[in-house]
């Protein structure tokens, strides 16, 4: 019988039972693909991660949600590298940053690692190059949108400046700005309406926001549904995250490159997901997304 260590991390929080779940297995050399992926759709979180050893990089991550494999993804690079650091293969002392390389699906990225008393506190990931596609602008498409959401019509955005649109630093997603926070908290997923929307334009799915927040020092709020990957919502969403960080930038819809996105409050889930933009209006450089994370669990997964 063959064993495989994993650990449980709360990711995008210090405090546990709140932040998104994160499954990783830090050794998981002797894994075929199948395995997996089979092993995350056990797991059943939005995603697991499986660390493997890099020619081009310290270590590789393969990232699986349960019924696919991601070519970037927030979340699972920030709690993986905490994890990595408690461990000892990222080292650091001190109130050092260390900066080390990561391989991905998506290629080899800059990933960060804070230090406090010798200890792993924050990580930042460099997300990949922000890109904005297309818009949705037909409007029974956004009233199928908008039902999906379950929400009303004028409860979402859709204006030149401020469009519903297809973004990415890595993974596409799809921006919707709604009213308010009010809006926001009465969402109720059509999974069939929203599936029909979002997998049209190739997103992963969808991230709603407003600017309206829990925390004054806080910037946007958002929820995260992807129901095509049997993430019906996520508590906190890295990728997405950085998506629409670069969004708010590339549209001159925000007056700070640095700012916190709250998310997962209405799932009884907080997370604060910290962003860093490089760049200006109509020109998005470079995302960065950072956060810290907490160790809730180890174990051990058998296979024969």
């Amino acid at each position: 019988m063959r064993k495989f260590e994993f650990y449980k991390l709360d990711v995008f929080t210090d405090k546990r039972f709140s932040g998104n779940q994160l499954a990783v297995f830090p050794d998981a050399l002797g894994l075929s693909d199948s395995e997996m992926q089979s092993i995350a759709n056990e797991m059943n979180l939005s995603e697991t991660v499986f660390v493997l050893p890099s020619e081009n990089a310290l270590r590789r991550l393969r990232i699986f949600t349960p019924k696919q494999e991601l070519p970037l993804a927030g979340h699972p690079v920030v709690g993986t590298w905490n994890l990595l650091a408690h461990l000892g293969i990222a080292k650091g002392s001190d109130d050092e940053t260390i900066v080390v390389k990561q391989e991905l699906k998506l290629g080899v990225l800059d990933v960060s690692i804070k230090f406090r008393d010798g200890k792993p506190s924050i990580v930042t990931m460099t997300q990949g190059q922000f890109a904005a596609f297309n818009t949705l602008k037909d409007e029974k498409e956004i009233i199928t949108l908008s039902e999906g959401l379950g929400l009303d019509r004028q409860d979402v955005i859709a204006e030149e400046t401020k469009p519903i649109q297809i973004v990415s630093t890595g993974i596409r997603s799809l921006a919707v700005q709604v009213k308010n926070l009010e809006a926001l908290k009465k969402c109720q997923i059509n999974f069939s309406l929203l599936n029909k929307v979002y997998l049209n334009h190739g997103a992963v799915g969808v991230y709603a926001f407003c600017f309206e927040t829990m925390e004054e020092e806080s910037k946007v709020h958002a929820r995260f549904f992807a129901p095509a990957d049997s993430i019906p919502e996520d508590p906190a969403t890295g990728s997405a995250a950085g998506a629409l960080s670069g969004y708010l930038v590339h549209h001159d819809l925000i007056d700070t490159n640095t700012f916190i996105i709250e998310q997962g409050d209405f799932m009884a889930r907080p997370s604060r997901i910290y962003a860093e933009v490089k760049g200006e209006k109509g020109n998005v450089e470079e995302v960065k997304i950072s956060g810290k994370s907490v160790i809730v669990a180890k174990g051990e997964f058998y296979l024969d």
